[in-house]
């Protein structure tokens, strides 16, 4: 018989439960990995029949476990249902770890947080227990952080000068300007996350075909060292990843609205990205970084 590589098990800080385990003596009897809700946006067409549906986002999602552990096939049964309690307490935030098994075994990621934790006692030779999680972010995440960078190269002018200070920090270094390809091989687009190095001045960061833009005013200038790291999804801005240090005020709003809003990655699409600016040198350059996302 064919081993079945099905899997799922939670993960907070360093606490690990796996949903079954056979050596143990429990068994997850079923997971529900659920469907995210649908964030209906429609009005009534006011003088004909239908609606107008500008419906576009998944709403939360509701995911749940029911495990059995049986005294006969080695558990203790009530240190088992004990095992799950620091996975259910509301403030925590567990990461649902889970393999299916299709082409490549790929490993998905929910972050969830308890909705339900039920553990009824009924005799003893064995313990029913029932687990139920929401996962405000809807959708499953490869664990994999993917990444790619765009240099600009450097600036036909001298550029400028700045004060040598330490310790400095460099990202890797490239010669001529370069583009970066990406490729998203999920099911949904992706925001990425950028981190814009210097030195530079009003660096622009392009997506195309037609996948965004990110723009900054020409008042903004990296020295060599700093970076400003652009979360796409939240549409912030911060010097150095510091969020004491916004950067917001830097931004060229009308410029991302002119030319396709924030960036977004299309799903099984190649996208190229690539930066530009003012007073560049060879380490000049943006780094993207992605998960792919999944419905399933």
């Amino acid at each position: 018989m064919a081993t079945c590589i099905r899997k799922a098990w939670l993960v907070l800080g360093g606490l690990t439960m796996p949903l079954e385990d056979e050596d143990g003596g429990w068994f997850c009897e079923e997971l529900d990995l659920g469907y995210p809700e649908v964030r209906d946006v429609v009005d009534n067409r006011p003088d004909q029949d239908g609606i107008d549906d500008r419906t576009r986002y998944f709403g939360a999602r509701a995911v749940s476990a029911s495990i059995t552990a049986r005294a006969a096939a080695g558990a203790t049964i009530d240190d088992v249902a004990a095992g799950f309690a620091p996975f259910m307490i509301p403030s925590a935030r567990p990461v649902l770890h889970y393999i299916l098994e299709r082409p490549g075994n790929p490993e998905r990621t929910l972050t969830v947080r308890a909705a339900g934790y039920a553990w009824p006692i009924v005799g003893a030779s064995k313990r029913d227990i029932q687990l139920q999680w929401i996962a405000s972010d809807p959708i499953a995440r490869d664990p994999t952080q993917h990444s790619a960078t765009a240099f600009t190269g450097a600036s036909a002018d001298p550029g400028r000068r700045y004060n040598l200070v330490f310790p400095r920090v460099y990202p890797a270094g490239g010669g001529g300007p370069a583009s970066a390809t990406i490729y998203s091989g999920g099911d949904v687009p992706v925001r990425p996350l950028l981190r814009i190095y210097g030195p530079v001045t009003a660096p622009v960061v392009t997506f195309t075909p037609a996948a965004g833009v990110f723009a900054t005013l020409p008042t903004l200038t990296l020295s060599t060292g700093q970076y400003v790291e652009v979360d796409c999804a939240a549409k912030s801005a911060f010097l150095n990843g510091d969020r004491t240090r916004n950067l917001l005020s830097q931004v060229d709003w009308a410029a991302i609205a002119a030319n396709g809003g924030w960036p977004l990655i299309p799903p099984r699409t190649t996208i190229t990205m690539t930066m530009s600016g003012q007073s560049t040198s060879g380490n000049t350059q943006t780094v993207a970084y992605w998960q792919d996302g999944y419905i399933e």
